[in-house]
């Protein structure tokens, strides 16, 4: 038995309208500051006000979701009794909303209680309707089970990974009014997020039939759309398959997981803080050529990969699997010179002494993190620490 848990989505141009026909008046707002700003949030309370709808707008949020922001969230949620709950943001929004949904419509539950064996989690909804309406283009999170929140402990932020089925919003409006403004950096950053969960996604150790699906997909819209977005944001097109292909990518790994990438990204943003999708992005060829390197033959990656670089057209169906598979990876590294992503983390800035210094929290942080237990391949600490060596000086993974 497998399963699939998705929200009503609805997408493209004016998707913003469908919030007339959703039941409740009293709203609670969860965004941040800048969106506030820039005009976005009021982009939102005016559909709201059109249609006689009611709401408090909480613009708190920071990135890197802390525990306390969300505890202060699941306060004011009790203290305001929604019956809708709108995340208007990028994945820190999300996360902070999903969680003090699930906190609302549980007062006794902390963040702990957010874990896949709580049976109770699968009756969120009661109390409020969660709706995700994502403003930029890469975490998916309006689709996924999955919230990242840090503690601070060991001194340091730890992210934990918090996920449940039950977290998945009601409604996803996935509108390219949103993403539109997003400078060439962001929107770069925030599609080689969803390009992360997608090539991860393929070779999880809990990929499934959708899951490839949505996955591939969403490679081949990333790649047709992000260096024409890249380069004019003005291009309401581009936008709209970016925004859509973040939310595909989220159906598809939020389905089946991602794996190695993201718990080093997730590793050296704790640490180094440098942002989400920029440090999954600079991973991913190198975890990707990890997995193909895997010498355990019942691994079956290098198919996968290889059969998903011929349905692509970047590979001939005659090809061998593994040139096929490869394949990929050099595709990622034209796209990263492309758009100008970093290709080591040496070009991050950041010098050998604090990355030395750091290397032994990073893998620590690792083995913390429940997504390096999807991967096909399960790297050790010497392992570990090698991949983040040859990352550091952008060398090809060879073993």
């Amino acid at each position: 038995m497998w399963y699939f848990f998705s929200p009503g989505i609805i997408y493209g141009e004016d998707a913003i309208d469908f919030l007339q026909n959703i039941a409740g008046q009293k709203c609670f707002i969860v965004t941040d500051k800048i969106l506030e700003e820039l005009g976005y949030l009021k982009i939102l309370t005016d559909k709201l006000d059109s249609y006689g709808k009611n709401y408090e707008v909480y613009t708190d949020v920071r990135p890197d979701p802390t525990e306390e922001g969300v505890l202060k969230t699941k306060e004011l949620l009790i203290s305001y009794k929604p019956d809708i709950i709108i995340a208007l943001g990028g994945g820190s929004v999300m996360d902070t909303a999903k969680a003090g949904w699930a906190l609302y419509e549980y007062p006794e539950f902390g963040v702990d209680d957010l874990h896949p064996f709580n049976m109770e989690l699968y009756n969120l909804g009661k109390k409020a309707k969660m709706i995700a309406i994502p403003t930029t283009s890469g975490t998916g999170a309006e689709t996924t089970w999955a919230v990242v929140i840090s503690r601070y402990e060991e001194e340091v932020w730890k992210k934990l990974e918090q996920a449940h089925k039950g977290l998945i919003p009601t409604y996803a409006i996935v509108d390219p009014i949103f993403p539109a403004g997003m400078p060439p950096e962001l929107t770069r950053d925030t599609a080689f997020d969803s390009l992360a969960h997608s090539v991860e996604g393929l070779v999880s150790v809990w990929r499934n039939e959708f899951s490839d699906a949505l996955c591939i997909k969403a490679i081949e819209l990333v790649f047709k759309y992000l260096p024409i977005a890249y380069k004019d944001g003005n291009n309401m097109e581009a936008r709209d398959y970016l925004h859509q292909a973040a939310t595909i990518a989220g159906l598809g790994f939020g389905n089946g997981q991602a794996h190695l990438g993201h718990s080093m990204g997730h590793s050296w943003g704790a640490v180094f803080h440098t942002p989400h999708g920029r440090a999954v992005g600079l991973f991913l060829p190198y975890v990707t050529q990890y997995c193909l390197n895997n010498p355990d033959e019942s691994d079956i990656s290098t198919e996968i990969l290889g059969r998903s670089a011929k349905k692509l057209g970047w590979a001939k169906w005659a090809d061998d699997n593994r040139k096929a598979a490869f394949i990929i990876v050099d595709k990622i590294k034209e796209l990263m010179k492309q758009v100008n992503l970093p290709m080591n983390l040496k070009d991050l800035g950041i010098s050998r002494d604090d990355f030395d210094k750091n290397l032994k929290m990073l893998v620590n942080l690792c083995f913390q993190s429940s997504s390096s237990v999807m991967s096909p391949r399960s790297p050790n600490t010497e392992d570990y620490n090698k991949i983040f060596t040859y990352v550091y000086e952008g060398k090809d993974i060879d073993f």
